[in-house]
Formats: structure tokens, C-alpha cells, sequence
């Protein structure tokens, strides 16, 4: 479903700045497995699918702490090494370090979503196509083959020096691609980024694959679809 700003969103907008983790690429059929590879290789009968709800919100959090103490910006990676490692350790499970880096390693093999590689190609006949990542610089290297229609840039927050929805990401892209904020359509399935997004002036679109509530900020979506196909029918 799309607001009344579709219109101007197709006269104004020239960059779609996409979210990867679970907008474009597909986290749980990576990662469901690979986890439950780990919790049966130690005896444990844990559902992997909670464990990555769980993992994934830890991670969630540090990322957020790490944006907002003084300091270096800390690696994607390194975050969710130790998202992991508690969650394993809450769990019980002696886990070694290698293993549970081979779990982070599985980021870097995500594909995009069934829908996505037909509407990229639509959607990169009128628009530049960025990748507007918290991943780190090695991990959107590595998963930009993955994608049919070749992105036109990938930028990761390590760059900017603090994770989405730190202003500096969005800044850094507008500064990249010499746009204004009103001219970057920020597409995501996470409200939290698309908040930021919003309040630094860029257009929204809320991609809903997973048919959650958006929330009750006052950065609203100035679009909702339920997929990427679903936004190419929108914008083109």
C-alpha cells in the first residue's frame, strides 16, 4: 500500500538506499540452519529459530551502546561474535570461539529474497541502487555478487563510524551520491532505521515482509509495501 507521496517520491527521488539484512538478503535461511548445526554438534535441542531472535536483539543492543559511548566504532562482526557467544553461554553450552565465528562467517553466503533480483533490475532503470548497510565493508563486499542486478555502491557504517540510525550514515550517503536528503528513498523491513532516515529528511519506505506493526513515531513511512516487487510497482 503506498501514501499519497508516491508522486512526488517518482518526480524527486534519484537514489534508493536499501537496507541488506533481512530487506534484501534473507537472514533466517542462512542462519536458522547454521545455528542448528551448532546447538546439535554440542548436544543441545534448543530451538534455532529462538536462538536467533534472541542473538540477533543482543546484537541489536550493543550495536546501539557502541553508537553511543565514546570510542572506536566496533565491527559488525566483532558485535555479533559476542551477541553469540552470550546467548550460547546463557544457554549452557561450551561453545569454542572458532565455531561460533564460523556462524558469523555464514553472514557473508546470505541471499536476496526470491523477490528481489527481477525488481532491482525495474527499479535500476529509473534509480541509483546503494546499499546502506551496519555491515561491515568486507561482508557487503562479499554478498554484492550475490545479488542478479549489480548494485550501483554499498556503503557500511564502519565508514561513517556508528551504526544506523546515527545520523552519519545517512549524511555519508547523501555526501556520496551528492544528493539531497529529499532525493533518497530509504527502503528497510526495520523501523528503527527507517526513523533515523526519516529524521534527517529522507523519504521512507517501510518494507514490511514480515507484516509487523510500525510503531507510534512520529517519522512515519512515506511508503508501505510488502515486498521489493511491490515497491517497483510504486516507484516505476
Amino acid at each position: 500500500m503506498a501514501t499519497i507521496a508516491a508522486d512526488t517520491i517518482r518526480e524527486e527521488a534519484r537514489v534508493l538506499a536499501f537496507d541488506l539484512w533481512d530487506t534484501l538478503l534473507d537472514r533466517e535461511s542462512t542462519l536458522v540452519p547454521a545455528l542448528g548445526d551448532l546447538l546439535d554438534a554440542h548436544g543441545s535441542e534448543y530451538d534455532p529459530d529462538i536462538l536467533l531472535r534472541r542473538y540477533l536483539a543482543m546484537h541489536f543492543r550493543d550495536s546501539m551502546i557502541d553508537s553511543l559511548i565514546p570510542g572506536p566504532h566496533t565491527p559488525f562482526k566483532e558485535i555479533s561474535r559476542r551477541a553469540l557467544a552470550y546467548r550460547l553461554e546463557q544457554l549452557g553450552l561450551d561453545v569454542p570461539d572458532e565455531a561460533v565465528r564460523a556462524v558469523i562467517r555464514q553472514w557473508k553466503e546470505l541471499r536476496p529474497y526470491p523477490d528481489v533480483d527481477d525488481a532491482l533490475a525495474r527499479l535500476g532503470e529509473d534509480y541509483r541502487l546503494v546499499g546502506l548497510s551496519n555491515g561491515d565493508p568486507d561482508m557487503l563486499e562479499a554478498v554484492r555478487p550475490n545479488f542478479g542486478t549489480e548494485l550501483d555502491g554499498v556503503i557500511s557504517v564502519a565508514e561513517a563510524g556508528a551504526y544506523k540510525p546515527h545520523r552519519a550514515s545517512y549524511d555519508l550517503c547523501c555526501e556520496r551520491f551528492d544528493v539531497a536528503p529529499h532525493e533518497v528513498v530509504f527502503v528497510t523491513a526495520h523501523t528503527f532505521d527507517l526513523v533515523g532516515a526519516k529524521a534527517v529528511g529522507m523519504r521512507g519506505a517501510f518494507l514490511n515482509r514480515h507484516e509487523n506493526p510500525y510503531g507510534g513515531w512520529i517519522h512515519r513511512p512515506d511508503l508501505v509495501v510488502e515486498d521489493t516487487a511491490a515497491l517497483a510497482e510504486v516507484l516505476c
